[in-house]
């Protein structure tokens, strides 16, 4: 179920905002933001918040690609490449 609005993310972030609270954004390949959500799940990146964010993607007709996607960038925040599924 790709929509028209997240058919060009070629980024997922999901950034920690505290109090075990999560934020996911999906960006396109300039990094402008295409939609954040706020995660409702608590806890530490792996094992909780990774497989939800997962899901989410899924739902949205992304998935991270590659073996080992997630990686901290330069803002300290976890970040995959994503592709439409298909």
């Amino acid at each position: 179920m790709t929509t028209d609005r997240f058919g060009s993310a070629r980024w997922a972030v999901v950034e920690e905002l505290g109090d075990g609270r999560w934020r996911l954004t999906l960006r396109d390949e300039a990094d402008d933001e295409l939609g954040a959500f706020g995660l409702g799940v608590e806890g530490p990146w792996a094992p909780d918040v990774e497989p939800h964010v997962g899901f989410v993607l899924a739902q949205l007709g992304l998935a991270p690609t590659g073996a080992r996607p997630w990686r901290v960038d330069e803002l300290g925040d976890q970040r995959a490449p994503v592709l439409p599924l298909v």
